[in-house]
Parts: structure tokens; sequence; C-alpha cells
């Protein structure tokens, strides 16, 4: 049942049942306050009344005792409240006259003694105590009614019982729009987080400044959202490299496959296409399964695996994977290597990626009859691969964001169809990753030249 009120209900409730108790606290507390101050000023008074009448029995001790007490009863208010008692328990004052109230005994009196009575009715307290009067031990009993201290107290007690349903209704109410405003940042909260959707990941819910538990859940869902909008992310990322990399692959294919129907060939030419054809459908599988295990998992982040591999070998594989769609636009694809490996460490999979971006950027912006070469250099044991082209080249503006994501240069000259901006960044991010250095070096209509500069390899001892 407590589960399915709401939480400003229930701390409304909470707070109500705390400011009744409260309530209920203290007034109990302040009745209780105020019979203590009564009884204790009644005390007070009564010893009060002890001690003027010692005084005076004392300084005016050859005088009759009754005639004096009976003039100290009459002067005094309550003076019929007192009554002196011998040790052998007669009545010394009043001779014919015994109070009405239970006694104290004598030998609880030794000290001060206050016992609470009823007289005609009323509470009243009595003072019993032991003194000596010339020169014989004595009973005084003092008596004052408490008529008025008490009617002081059932008034305040009335007060508090007539006050306690308005007190518990102001509670109610307080607490009602106490919690309104208390929850007041948890609704700017979810109407903000309402308005956050998979296409707005950047924004954020506000974060109250008070430093409490609703301003860290604000911040911990901001982190949440961080990190939920950096995963997107690299989804999105992921996704858009692999549909790069898939779009490479099938125009490979049917470059390869209209190659080989518009012109003759023979059994191993056709051979050699089929078998190129097979390895790119390989590499599109490859994709197409890293991105089915991506809607499956969490992790779609590309874990390099890194050993030795030859610059040589790869720059022909990626050469020959490509010779083919070269050929078909009218472009001459060739490579120049030196006569020993250059080796270097990396992930040949993403090596590979690299080098197809670059000589399939350069066919796409390389005119007919133009030429792509791709070079394996080793300078001071540093291994870089050059890519150069005849193309339509850059502009120095162009040049500066070519490598920026989404980024596609207006270049009328282009003979196919505009990428998607894409190839050129996954390409840093490659080159990045294994440490090494992607630059362009371009000018309109001579062509464009790319470097790739490996770190320096460790040199094997034999």
């Amino acid at each position: 049942m407590i589960g399915s009120i709401s939480v400003r209900a229930r701390l409304a409730l909470l707070y109500t049942a705390v400011a009744f108790t409260g309530l209920v606290l203290f007034g109990a507390l302040t009745y209780g306050i105020l019979y203590y101050a009564a009884v204790q000023g009644k005390e007070t008074h009564l010893i009060g009344r002890e001690d003027r009448l010692k005084a005076l029995l004392h300084t005016r001790s050859g005088t009759d005792e009754q005639e004096l007490l009976r003039s100290f009863t009459a002067a005094t208010h309550e003076g019929n409240l007192i009554f002196i008692r011998n040790s052998d328990g007669t009545w010394l004052f009043p001779t014919n006259h015994a109070p009405d109230w239970k006694l104290s005994t004598a030998q609880s009196c030794i000290d001060r003694t206050y016992s609470s009575v009823t007289l005609n009715g009323e509470q009243a307290l009595v003072l019993c105590h032991i003194f000596t009067l010339n020169g014989r031990s004595v009973l005084l009993y003092i008596g004052g009614a408490m008529d008025e201290e008490f009617f002081i107290l059932r008034k305040y007690r009335n007060a508090l019982f007539l006050l306690l349903p308005v007190l518990m209704m102001l509670s109610v109410v307080s607490g009602y729009f106490l919690s309104r405003h208390a929850l007041k940042p948890v609704d700017r909260m979810t109407s903000a987080a309402l308005e956050i959707g998979i296409g707005n990941l950047s924004k954020r819910l506000p974060v109250p400044e008070g430093r409490d538990e609703i301003q860290r859940l604000a911040i911990a869902w901001n982190q949440l959202l961080s990190r939920l909008e950096a995963a997107v992310s690299r989804l999105s990322r992921f996704s858009a490299d692999a549909s790069h990399d898939i779009r490479t692959s099938i125009t490979v294919m049917l470059a390869t496959a209209q190659l080989s129907l518009n012109r003759p060939r023979t059994d191993e030419e056709y051979r050699r296409d089929l078998e190129g054809i097979v390895v790119e459908c390989r590499t599109a599988t490859t994709l197409l399964d890293a991105l089915l295990t991506l809607s499956q998992s969490d992790n779609f982040i590309h874990e390099a695996q890194f050993k030795r591999l030859d610059l040589c070998d790869l720059v022909v594989s990626s050469c020959r994977r490509l010779e083919d769609l070269a050929e078909s636009s009218g472009i001459v694809l060739d490579w120049y290597l030196p006569d020993t490996p250059v080796v270097v460490e990396g992930d040949e999979v993403l090596l590979q990626r690299l080098l197809g971006i670059l000589l399939d950027n350069a066919i796409r912006y390389t005119p007919q009859d133009g030429e792509i070469r791709a070079e394996v250099l080793l300078t001071d044991n540093k291994p870089s691969v050059i890519v150069r082209d005849t193309g339509v080249g850059m502009t120095e503006s162009v040049r500066r964001r070519v490598f920026d994501r989404y980024y596609q240069a207006d270049l009328r000259e282009r003979k196919s169809r505009a990428g998607n901006g894409l190839g050129l960044s996954i390409g840093l991010w490659i080159a990045d990753a294994h440490g090494a250095e992607l630059t362009v070096e371009s000018e309109p209509q001579r062509g464009s030249t790319f470097f790739i500069r490996f770190p320096v390899q460790p040199v094997e001892i034999i």
C-alpha cells in the first residue's frame, strides 16, 4: 500500500507525522515544565512562610506563643492552613482544631517534606518540618492551596488540545507545499530528461546548487549520459567506418566483374579475378559479422592485434586488390619497393584498410590516363609509405580540412560520385593507433601525395 503512494505524498505524510510528534512532545514537555515551576514556586512560598514564622517566634520568645501564632495566622494569607504539633502528639496550635488531611509522621519531617493533599476538593501542597521552639521540638505543618496554579495549567492544557488539530492541519498543508518545493528540482530534471533523445544526447540535466542527494543524482545521470553519448558516438563511428569499407569492397567487386565481362580474358585471368572477388566477399562478410556482433554486444571498439609485418607485402596486396578498379577507370596503378623487406609492428587488417583508403581515394580523384604510384621507403630505420597520384589536387584550405570527419571538398573535377567524408578520417585514426604520422602535400591540378611515416623500428640483431 505504501509503495503505491507517490514520493510527494510520502514526504508530506512523513513531515506531518514528524511535525505532529514534535507538537505532542512540545506540549507534554512545556506542560511538565509549567507544572514543575508551579510546584517549585509554591514550595518556595511555603519556605518563606516558615522562615517568617520562626523569625517571629525567635525575636519574641518571651511573649505568649498562642497570641503570637494567632496574630501571625490572622495576618498571613492562608493562615488557617498553619498547624503546630507537640512531640507527644498533642496540638500546640490551634489547640481545638486538627487538619483534615493525612498527616506526615515526625520521622519523615526531619528534613522539609512536601505532600500533595486535597482540601475542599482542591489540590494543595503541605510542608512538614521539625524545628525547636523554646527548647522543645515541635512539628510544623504549613499548607498552600494550588487552585490558581492548576487553573492556569488546565487552561494551558485545554489550549493545547484546541490548537493541536489546527496545528495538525497546518503541518499537513505545510508538508504538502514543502514536499512540492523540495521535489521541484526533480520535476525540472524529469522535464529535461523527457527532452533528451538519441539525437540530442549532448544535452544534460540541470544540476541543483545545493549539495544534497538530488545534486548527486543529477551528476550521476549526467555522467551516465556522457558515457551513453560516447558509446553511441563510437557505435556511429564504427558503423560508418564499416559501411565505408563495405562500400569499397563492393566497388572493387563490381569493377572486377565489369572488367571481366567487357574484355575477353584467359582462364588464368578469370580465375585471378574470381579470387579477388572472393577476397572482397570475405572482407565484406567480416565487416558484416562485426556489425552483427556490435548489435549484440556493448564492446564495439576494434582490438588491434599488433605483430611484425612486411610493408612491401602489404602494399603489393593492397595495390593488387584495387588494380582492376584502377584499370577500369583508365588509370595506371604501380608500386615501387626496396630490395630488402621493411618490417613494422602493426595490425594487418587496419593497415590494409589504411592503404585501401588512400588508394581508393586516389582512384576517385584521378582522371582517366592518370597515374597512381605507391612507394615503400626506409630512411634511418624509419619506414614510410608514399601514395602519389596525378589527380585534381587540393587547395590549401581543402588540405587543412581533408582529415576532418564528414568533410567533403567541392571538387567539380572528380569523375565519380562523392563519398561520405569518412575515408581519410578513418585513415588518420588508424595511423594514430600505430603511432604513425599521416600527412598530405597537394597542389591544384598537380595531384596529391600522402605520406605514412611510421616510428623508428628497433634494429633486429642477427
